[in-house]
């Protein structure tokens, strides 16, 4: 089976909302997503209406070798 040559990808993009992983509601980002996306390295806050609890995620860096 020949690889298949895929494009570079784009901007990272964190989600809007995330499960809880203390109570299972839903978290909400703390700031909206910036209009040119979340990079690569970025950190994004999320904050769960239910229990408070605050998240702070890290976008992963591509993976360039596979």
């Amino acid at each position: 089976m020949e690889p298949i040559d895929l494009p570079p990808a784009g901007p990272a993009l964190a989600p809007d909302h995330i499960t809880c992983v203390e109570c299972l509601g839903r978290c909400y980002r703390l700031r909206p997503a910036p209009p040119e996306g979340d990079e690569p390295g970025d950190w994004v806050a999320y904050r769960c209406p239910d229990c408070a609890d605050r998240f702070d995620l890290q976008i992963p860096e591509h993976d360039t070798e596979a």
